[in-house]
Parts: structure tokens; sequence; C-alpha cells
């Protein structure tokens, strides 16, 4: 058996964001939000080593506004319970803050073998949660694994970097982050769905915790960043637009001769 943790975060649903009057901050203040698309990966690949293995899943998730119905949508893909810290005082929190907070609250939730996160969040994506929770933990931690493999109560991990494939053996309790390309999220059932009304949520807030938190970084302004594209055509035959393109690359500086 096998219990893990994974950590989810709440963002912003870019796809329906939509900026009219050129107020950026108003729009995602507007736009709908869902979990983030790399805390799938890692929740699907939880659910799938609990599947093979036994155990439990533990979702955990901290921010200023964690909607409860996003958390819904996590124990319907197979998770067995929630743990959310929703507090007003996560309002523009980093990644030190919320891995300061979901290490409190791994510690406070116990019988845990491995925490899952996806490798950045798809908001940000600053990188930074997982190693910084694993450093609060005092546990091994693994960047951009692609493979996970349970044998004789050790992780068989493997990553693919850009020439080579990498595996390890790593002693448990660990923490692992995972990319888009270790699996693809199931999509739940009506019958799971129904199910998931039933599951468990515990909600705390910072008090109850017994911590603080002032962020190390602070987001001075969020601007639109518009781009132009130069609509440059080439005409001739194979040879000449070949020519031609190659020495407009060269020109823009995208090769060096």
């Amino acid at each position: 058996m096998v219990n893990v943790l994974v950590c989810v975060k709440q963002v912003v649903d870019v796809n329906q964001l939509r900026i009219s009057d050129g107020n950026i901050q108003e729009a995602i203040q507007r736009a709908p939000k869902k979990i983030s698309e790399f805390d799938l990966n890692a929740l699907e690949e939880a659910i799938r080593l609990k599947e093979r293995h036994g155990g439990k899943v533990t979702v955990i998730s901290a921010g200023s506004d964690v909607k409860t119905m996003l958390i819904r949508e996590a124990l319907a893909m197979g998770a067995d319970e929630a743990y959310v810290v929703s507090d007003p005082a996560m309002e523009g929190a980093d990644g030190l803050v919320t891995a300061t907070v979901l290490a409190e609250m791994a510690r406070r939730i116990k019988g845990w073998d491995i925490i899952l996160c996806g490798e950045a969040s798809s908001d940000e994506a600053g990188y930074q949660t997982g190693p910084r929770l694993a450093k609060e933990l005092g546990i091994p931690f693994l960047a951009h694994v692609t493979k996970l493999e349970l044998k004789s109560g050790k992780l068989l991990a493997e990553r693919t970097l850009e020439d080579v494939v990498e595996t390890y053996e790593v002693p448990l309790p660990a923490l692992f982050t995972v990319g888009l390309e270790i699996n693809t999220p199931r999509i739940p059932s009506l019958l799971m769905i129904k199910a998931s009304s039933k599951k468990p949520i515990t909600s705390w807030s910072l008090k109850d915790l017994g911590i603080t938190v002032k962020p190390a970084l602070k987001t001075l302004e969020t601007k639109v960043v518009k781009s132009e594209r130069k609509n440059v055509v080439i005409e001739g035959s194979p040879d000449e637009v070949a020519e031609k393109l190659v020495m407009n690359l060269l020109m823009e500086g995208v090769i060096k001769g």
C-alpha cells in the first residue's frame, strides 16, 4: 500500500480570459478558475499508484480563496479526501509562502509515503513550490519525473532529459514533481462525480495551523504584451524562396552565418 499527498493549485483559466478594456487585473478577477494542468497530471499518477498498490490519495490545497467545487473535481477523479487552507492572507502568495503552508499541512496529516506536485503552475510557472516543500520537510526530491514504479518499498523514478533517460531508486518518504508528459488525466464519470460529494474535505485557516505568512516577492504590475507579425511573404521557386528565407533569418539575427 502507498499513501500519496497531491498538491493542487487553483489558477485562472487562461482560455477563458477576456480583456476588453485593457485592464488585465480586472479580467483575471472575473475569469473562471480551474485546477492547474500540471497538478491534474500529478493527481492522475497518484490515483494510478493507488490502483496498482492500494492505499489512499489525499489532496491538499492552499490559497486565498480555494473553491470547494474545484476540490470536488479532484475527489471525483479518484482522490479519497482533501485538506484545504483558504485564507485571504495568502493573496499574492509566492512559492515560498505556499510551500511553507503546504509543509505544515503535511506534518499534521501524517501517514503519507509520497508527495506529488505539478512541476510548475500553469499561471506563474515558477517551478518553486515542489522543491521548496521538499526542503521544508527534509525529504528526498526529484523533478521532471516521467515514470513512477513502486518496488519493494522504494520508488523507481524515471525522467527524460534532452539526450538521456535517468532512472533513480528513491527511499520513501519522498517528493516528486511531474509534467504533462507523464500521463493523460482521466475524465470522471457521472457516478464518480456523485460519489465525490460524500468524500471529506477538511478546512483550515492559517490561524489553525499556527503560522503567519509574508511573501518574499511582490507583483507590482501585470501587463498585456502586444506583438505584431511582420507578415513577410517570400515568392519564387523553391530554391529562391529557401535562399531568401535564409537571408532574412540572418538579417534578423535568428540564425548566424
